[in-house]
């Protein structure tokens, strides 16, 4: 079970600024991060895992102006979603008719 908790922040909240820029910045992140696992399966074929993402982005501004707990975190749920993407694409090999189509990419997040 997972627990969680909502905050609503107004645009008129004292701190909206900052954590838009930190959201922000976590969407770069993650789209950046997105974007060379990606290339290197179409080009390669192979997945880049966590630890080999991590060393291509630790010099990335975003990830330098996020604190490190959060840009880890970024990258553990790419690193998630990759993970959901091959089981998916394991279980169309296995059965097709469970699927409407064959199972895409994880895609990038919106720009704004």
């Amino acid at each position: 079970m997972r627990l969680v908790e909502r905050h609503i922040i107004k645009i008129t909240h004292q701190f909206y600024k900052e954590i838009d820029d930190l959201a922000w910045r976590s969407k770069n992140l993650y789209n950046y991060a997105n974007y060379l696992v990606r290339q290197w399966f179409i080009r390669e074929g192979k997945y880049l895992n966590n630890a080999a993402i991590f060393h291509l982005v630790k010099q990335h501004e975003s990830y330098v102006a996020l604190p490190r707990k959060v840009s880890n975190q970024v990258l553990i749920v790419l690193h998630r979603n990759w993970k959901s993407f091959f089981e998916a694409q394991k279980a169309y090999n296995q059965d097709a008719s469970k699927f409407l189509s064959r199972p895409k990419l994880p895609r990038y997040k919106d720009k704004t």
